[in-house]
Protein backbone atom coordinates (compact mmCIF):
# COMPACT_ATOMS: atom_id res chain seq x y z
CA UNK A 1 0.00 0.00 0.00
CA UNK A 2 1.33 3.40 -0.94
CA UNK A 3 0.84 6.61 1.03
CA UNK A 4 -2.03 7.62 -1.25
CA UNK A 5 -3.63 4.16 -1.16
CA UNK A 6 -4.75 4.38 2.46
CA UNK A 7 -6.37 7.76 1.84
CA UNK A 8 -8.10 6.50 -1.29
CA UNK A 9 -9.29 3.35 0.48
CA UNK A 10 -10.66 5.32 3.43
CA UNK A 11 -12.31 7.85 1.12
CA UNK A 12 -13.93 5.20 -1.09
CA UNK A 13 -14.78 2.49 1.46
CA UNK A 14 -15.17 4.58 4.62
CA UNK A 15 -13.06 2.08 6.56
CA UNK A 16 -9.35 1.66 7.23
CA UNK A 17 -7.69 -1.00 9.35
CA UNK A 18 -4.22 -0.28 10.66
CA UNK A 19 -1.96 -1.63 13.41
CA UNK A 20 -4.48 -2.30 16.21
CA UNK A 21 -7.22 0.07 15.05
CA UNK A 22 -10.24 0.21 12.78
CA UNK A 23 -11.08 3.72 11.56
CA UNK A 24 -14.50 4.50 10.09
CA UNK A 25 -16.08 7.57 8.55
CA UNK A 26 -19.68 7.87 9.71
CA UNK A 27 -22.61 10.24 9.70
CA UNK A 28 -24.36 11.16 12.93
CA UNK A 29 -27.56 13.04 13.67
CA UNK A 30 -27.36 12.71 17.44
CA UNK A 31 -28.84 16.13 17.98
CA UNK A 32 -31.80 15.41 15.67
CA UNK A 33 -30.68 18.18 13.33
CA UNK A 34 -31.75 18.07 9.74
CA UNK A 35 -28.08 17.96 8.76
CA UNK A 36 -25.90 14.99 9.49
CA UNK A 37 -22.61 15.51 11.29
CA UNK A 38 -19.53 13.79 9.95
CA UNK A 39 -17.72 11.68 12.55
CA UNK A 40 -14.55 9.64 12.57
CA UNK A 41 -14.87 6.68 14.91
CA UNK A 42 -11.97 4.52 15.99
CA UNK A 43 -12.12 0.97 17.30
CA UNK A 44 -9.21 0.13 19.59
CA UNK A 45 -8.50 -3.60 19.39
CA UNK A 46 -6.51 -3.57 22.63
CA UNK A 47 -9.36 -2.23 24.79
CA UNK A 48 -12.22 -3.51 22.64
CA UNK A 49 -13.82 -0.04 22.74
CA UNK A 50 -15.00 2.48 20.16
CA UNK A 51 -13.93 6.13 20.43
CA UNK A 52 -15.06 9.24 18.58
CA UNK A 53 -12.25 11.38 17.23
CA UNK A 54 -12.97 14.80 18.72
CA UNK A 55 -10.74 16.87 16.46
CA UNK A 56 -12.86 19.36 14.53
CA UNK A 57 -13.53 18.51 10.89
CA UNK A 58 -14.00 21.50 8.61
CA UNK A 59 -17.53 21.57 7.29
CA UNK A 60 -17.75 21.41 3.52
CA UNK A 61 -20.49 22.54 1.17
CA UNK A 62 -21.20 18.99 0.02
CA UNK A 63 -21.06 15.55 1.56
CA UNK A 64 -18.15 14.73 -0.75
CA UNK A 65 -16.21 17.73 0.50
CA UNK A 66 -16.94 16.68 4.09
CA UNK A 67 -15.48 13.21 3.44
CA UNK A 68 -12.39 14.82 1.90
CA UNK A 69 -12.02 17.07 4.96
CA UNK A 70 -12.21 14.05 7.28
CA UNK A 71 -9.50 12.25 5.32
CA UNK A 72 -7.47 15.48 5.40
CA UNK A 73 -7.69 15.52 9.19
CA UNK A 74 -6.33 11.97 9.38
CA UNK A 75 -3.64 12.93 6.89
CA UNK A 76 -2.53 15.78 9.18
CA UNK A 77 -2.41 13.38 12.13
CA UNK A 78 -0.45 10.87 10.02
CA UNK A 79 2.03 13.64 9.12
CA UNK A 80 2.46 14.57 12.79
CA UNK A 81 0.94 18.04 12.32
CA UNK A 82 -2.02 17.34 14.60
CA UNK A 83 -2.65 15.05 17.57
CA UNK A 84 -5.73 12.83 17.74
CA UNK A 85 -8.21 13.70 20.50
CA UNK A 86 -10.10 10.62 21.65
CA UNK A 87 -10.69 11.39 25.32
CA UNK A 88 -8.22 8.67 26.32
CA UNK A 89 -4.64 9.85 26.21
CA UNK A 90 -3.07 6.38 25.99
CA UNK A 91 -5.30 5.34 23.07
CA UNK A 92 -4.72 8.72 21.38
CA UNK A 93 -0.95 8.21 21.60
CA UNK A 94 -1.14 4.71 20.16
CA UNK A 95 -3.38 5.90 17.33
CA UNK A 96 -1.02 8.79 16.57
CA UNK A 97 1.87 6.33 16.39
CA UNK A 98 -0.06 3.95 14.12
CA UNK A 99 -1.12 6.79 11.80
CA UNK A 100 2.38 8.25 11.78
CA UNK A 101 3.52 4.97 10.27
CA UNK A 102 1.21 5.61 7.31
CA UNK A 103 2.99 8.86 6.47
CA UNK A 104 6.24 6.95 6.10
CA UNK A 105 4.87 4.73 3.34
CA UNK A 106 6.45 5.70 0.02
CA UNK A 107 4.29 7.08 -2.79
CA UNK A 108 6.20 5.04 -5.42
CA UNK A 109 3.90 2.14 -6.36
CA UNK A 110 6.92 0.22 -7.68
CA UNK A 111 8.67 0.08 -4.29
CA UNK A 112 8.38 -3.02 -2.19
CA UNK A 113 7.56 -5.38 -5.06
Amino acid sequence: MTATDWKKRLREEGVLEIEGFRIELTLDNTFMDLDYILRIIVYDERSGRWHVLRNPISRGKTLEENWDNAVGLLERIAAGRELPMLGDEEVSERLAHALLGLSRIPNDPGRGR
